[in-house]
C-alpha cells in the first residue's frame, strides 16, 4: 500500500481492544467464548494445547483491554 520496500510483507492486524465484548469470534462467528477461541488458536497457530490456567490468564489479559465507553454500551443492551 505504501510502496516502500521496507513495508513489504507488513500487515495490519486486528486490534485487541474490546475483544472480550465482541463475541462470537473468528471470521464466521463459529466460536461463542473467548476461552474456546484461545484454545483453538493455540492448537491451530501454535500446534499445542494451552492449559486451562494459561487460557484463563490470557482471557484476563484480553479483558483488561476493554475500554470504558464500549463496556457502558454493552451494559445498555
Amino acid at each position: 500500500m505504501t510502496k516502500k520496500p521496507e513495508d513489504k510483507h507488513v500487515f495490519r492486524v486486528a486490534p485487541l481492544r474490546n475483544v472480550a465484548l465482541t463475541a462470537p469470534y473468528f471470521h464466521d462467528g463459529a466460536v461463542d467464548t473467548l476461552d474456546e477461541a484461545i484454545a483453538l488458536m493455540g492448537r491451530h497457530q501454535l500446534g499445542r494445547e494451552i492449559p486451562p490456567a494459561d487460557r484463563k490468564d490470557i482471557e484476563a489479559f484480553l479483558g483488561a483491554l476493554t475500554g470504558k465507553q464500549l463496556e457502558a454500551q454493552a451494559k445498555k443492551k
